[in-house]
C-alpha cells in the first residue's frame, strides 16, 4: 500500500508539473505543432517502454492486438489527443496553467455523461451531485471580472475563447476515456494498459495532420517546434513528466492502491498548479479560483469514490 501512495502521489507532482512546463512551452511554440510534436516523442517513449517491460519485440506492439482494438483505441486517440488535446494547448496558452487546470476537472463529468449515454452505465444521485459540483466550481471560479482582466492582458486570445476551449478540451478527453474502454475490453487478446497507450497516441499523430487540413491550418514542419530552446526544453520534460514517468506512476498506483483513494489524490493536480504559480510568480490568488478549485475537485472525489 506504501507503494501505491507513493505513486500516486509522485503521479499528482509529475502532471502537475507537466501542466507548468507545457504552459511555458505552448507560449512559444504553436498549439498544434506542440501537440503533434509531444505525441510523436510520447510514442517512441511508450512503444520503447512498453517493449522493455513486457519482453516485446517491437513488432509485437502493432500485431499483438485485434482489429477491433486498434478500431476503438484509435478513435480515442482522435477524440482525446487529437482534439481535445489540441484545444487543451490551445486554452492554455490563452488562459495560463491555473485557470486551464481548474476547468479540466469537469472532464471526469463528461466521462460519466458519456459513459451513461453510450455504454449504459448507472449514474447515481452522488454522480450527479459530484457532476453539479464539478461544473458549479469551474463556473465560479472562472466568472470573474479579475480573471478576464488578466488574460486579455496577457495578450494571448480572448478569455471567452480560451474557457469554450478548455471545456471543449475537457469533454473530448473524458469522451475519449469512454472510447478507450470500449477499445480494452474489445478483440480475444489481452492489452496492457502500456499497449493502449501507445495505440492511442500512434493514431493519435497520424490524426493531427488530417485534423490540420480539416480545419485549413498552415503546414507546420515539426523542425519549427525545436527553433526556441527553452521551449523545446520545456516540451521535452512536459514528455518525460507527462506520458513516460506519470503514466507509469499511476499505473503502479491503480494497481497497489483502491482506485477510487488513487483517482482522488491524481485529482488534486489544481491544487498544486495553483499554489506553484502562486510562488512562482509571487502574487495573491483570486479567492474565487481557490473557492472554485475547491468545489471542483470535490465533485471529482465525488465521483471516483
Amino acid at each position: 500500500m506504501l507503494l501505491g501512495f507513493i505513486a500516486a502521489f509522485t503521479t499528482l507532482f509529475s502532471w502537475s508539473f507537466g501542466t507548468l512546463v507545457f504552459f511555458r512551452a505552448s507560449r512559444s511554440i504553436d498549439p498544434g505543432l506542440l501537440n503533434r510534436t509531444r505525441l510523436l516523442l510520447a510514442v517512441g517513449a511508450t512503444a520503447v517502454l512498453c517493449c522493455v517491460i513486457q519482453g516485446w519485440w517491437p513488432w509485437y506492439i502493432v500485431t499483438r492486438s485485434s482489429l477491433d482494438q486498434w478500431i476503438w483505441l484509435g478513435l480515442s486517440g482522435v477524440i482525446g489527443l487529437t482534439i481535445g488535446d489540441h484545444l487543451g494547448f490551445t486554452s492554455l496558452r490563452i488562459l495560463g496553467a491555473r485557470r486551464q487546470s481548474i476547468i479540466g476537472t469537469i472532464a471526469p463529468a463528461a466521462a460519466a455523461v458519456v459513459g451513461f449515454v453510450v455504454l449504459g452505465e448507472t449514474l447515481t444521485v452522488m454522480d450527479i451531485i459530484g457532476m453539479v459540483l464539478s461544473i458549479g466550481g469551474v463556473m465560479y471560479a472562472m466568472n470573474s471580472t479579475q480573471e478576464r482582466h488578466e488574460v486579455q492582458t496577457e495578450g494571448f486570445g480572448s478569455f471567452t475563447l480560451g474557457i469554450v476551449l478548455a471545456l471543449g478540451g475537457a469533454v473530448c478527453q473524458g469522451a475519449g476515456l469512454v472510447v478507450a474502454k470500449i477499445g480494452l475490453q474489445s478483440g480475444s487478446g489481452d492489452i496492457t494498459p502500456f499497449h493502449a497507450t501507445f495505440m492511442r497516441m500512434s493514431v493519435g499523430f497520424v490524426g493531427t495532420y488530417v485534423f490540420d487540413i480539416l480545419r485549413r491550418a498552415p503546414h507546420r514542419p515539426l523542425r519549427e517546434a525545436f527553433v526556441d530552446r527553452p521551449a523545446v526544453r520545456a516540451m521535452y520534460l512536459g514528455v518525460l513528466f507527462g506520458p513516460i514517468i506519470g503514466v507509469t506512476c499511476s499505473l503502479i498506483a491503480a494497481r497497489n492502491l483502491n482506485v477510487a483513494i488513487a483517482q482522488t489524490i491524481m485529482s488534486m493536480v489544481p491544487f498544486v498548479v495553483i499554489a506553484s504559480a502562486a510562488i512562482t510568480q509571487r502574487t495573491a490568488l483570486p479567492w474565487r479560483s481557490v473557492v472554485g478549485a475547491v468545489l471542483a475537485v470535490t465533485g471529482v472525489v465525488i465521483l471516483a469514490l
